[in-house]
């Protein structure tokens, strides 16, 4: 979920509080947690870069001692990696796991050679440490050919939520790249979703009290089957008790007679390719459907074939009725994926469906309508803050949220499920398709859009020929 804010971190050194805390107001300590905040921020960007020239100072040591890389006579095995060496004097230095400390340096390095726009926002305070050690060691992964525009892409989203006071999961980090990489390099993109397969794993751990933790690697497409089928089994279980039938036997089936829902969200209209989207806002391709549904034996699949264009379940009818509708409930929860108050990752399918501008029971004209645009997805934690707090919540269009504070702070947030993704990569595809009409090969812009092209198709012969219009005859008295 997106979030930015109408009051952005100060620049500046941290000032001491002339008064003690006790006797501020909330304002106040509102402002003194931020300015800390940039202070923590501000020394975890002066770390990443202690880590970088710590690499370059081994680094220098080394060629000094030895020589450059052609004039170092040593065996390979007696060469000391100047990353390890800087990792393992952190360990010692900053008592810190190894992990944390060869990441630390990835981070440094990355920052500092290859993400000028990451390196731009760490320095301004802009980003916690640890999210910028996970932004960078991200990155890494991703080619040279593609690294600006991804890192732009990235950037700007981690920036935009933070601005709100909303910090991006480990995950959304993940989905966001794996989003920018489809859209600059989708061959790249699907080479490294195959190779990922081939290191799917499932690994068990003993636990205290007789209990045992199951951690698994899956795709997508196979990590939401599974859920679902255990899903099904755990209702049909808790079915089966209520019915009386005694405690449920776990595991006792691995069948249902519910049909399993899958949503497909409609793209191939608007020059995108249909996806099996998932509220967890994970996602596989129509030919994993396609393959499940013929190897599904006796299952039963129900499909669900999403409009992305907002507000296609809304009519006048229903709009003044307060109770909200299966179909539009499914397209809040597919549209916000999880509790849309900044910060709360509480999934959509555990959280309630509320009405931004409240429904007037009395004359619902008057009041809040039952659209797409004024509901959003709530915990029930945030639901009932926003019902007896004194925040003022605003909607818009698209299924934007602000959230006025009591200490006069807006969030401006944005859902971030998979059908808002979805109209994102819509939008994202018609804007390059604008730009690739309008911009010429030479950088110039062409009038009308596309002409330069068309007139290089129909030289190629892969248009036929347009008409042209007869030539002008010379005015009288003009040269030839």
């Amino acid at each position: 979920m997106d979030t930015t804010t109408t009051r952005a971190f100060g620049l500046g050194a941290l000032r001491a509080v002339g008064e003690p805390l006790e006797s501020l107001d909330a304002s106040a300590l509102s402002e003194v947690a931020r300015s800390v905040t940039l202070a923590q921020n501000l020394a975890g960007a002066t770390r990443l870069h202690a880590a970088h020239l710590l690499v370059e100072s081994f680094t220098a040591l080394d060629e000094a001692t030895h020589g450059g890389p052609g004039a170092d006579t040593r065996p390979a095995h007696a060469r000391l990696d100047p990353a390890d060496r800087a990792r393992h004097h952190l360990t010692a230095a900053m008592a810190l796991t190894g992990w944390h400390a060869r990441h630390l340096v990835t981070a440094g390095v990355q920052i500092h050679t290859r993400l000028p726009r990451l390196r731009e926002a760490v320095e301004r305070g802009l980003l916690p440490e640890q999210l910028a050690i996970d932004a960078a060691c991200r990155l890494a992964g991703i080619p040279d050919d593609i690294i600006g525009g991804v890192e732009s892409d990235v950037v700007a989203r981690l920036t935009r939520d933070l601005a709100g006071g909303h910090r991006p999961s480990r995950t959304a980090l993940d989905t966001t790249v794996d989003a920018s990489r489809e859209r600059h390099d989708p061959q790249g993109a699907g080479d490294a979703v195959d190779a990922a397969a081939d290191k799917r794993t499932v690994r068990f751990r003993p636990e205290r009290d007789g209990m045992t933790s199951m951690w698994a690697h899956l795709p997508s497409g196979d990590a939401e089957k599974l859920r679902r089928r255990i899903d099904a089994d755990a209702a049909a279980a808790a079915a089966d008790a209520g019915a009386g039938a005694g405690r449920a036997r776990p595991g006792a089936s691995w069948g249902t007679d519910q049909p399993i829902r899958i949503s497909v969200i409609n793209s191939i209209t608007r020059g995108m390719p249909n996806r099996v989207e998932f509220v967890t806002g994970a996602y596989a391709s129509f030919d994993w459907l396609c393959e499940e549904l013929l190897s599904g034996g006796d299952a039963k699949v129900r499909f669900e074939l999403l409009d992305p264009q907002p507000g296609t379940e809304d009519t006048p009818e229903a709009a003044l009725k307060y109770r909200i509708s299966p179909a539009l409930a499914e397209r809040i929860r597919l549209r916000d994926g999880t509790c849309r108050h900044p910060g709360c990752t509480v999934d959509a399918h555990d959280c309630e469906i509320d009405h931004v501008i409240a429904f007037d029971h009395q004359r619902p004209e008057l009041g809040g309508p039952t659209a797409e645009w004024n509901l959003v997805c709530l915990c029930r934690k945030h639901h009932r803050e926003k019902t007896f707090g004194h925040c003022a919540y605003r909607p818009g269009p698209l299924g934007e949220l602000t959230i006025i504070t009591e200490t006069g702070h807006e969030h401006h947030t944005r859902p971030h499920g998979p059908l808002a993704q979805a109209r994102d990569r819509i939008l994202d595809h018609r804007w390059h398709h604008h730009l690739d009409r309008l911009i010429a090969d030479d950088g110039h812009l062409t009038n009308p859009p596309g002409a330069e092209r068309a007139l290089r198709a129909t030289s190629r012969g892969d248009r036929p020929e347009q008409p042209t219009s007869p030539e002008r005859p010379e005015r009288p008295g003009r040269p030839a």
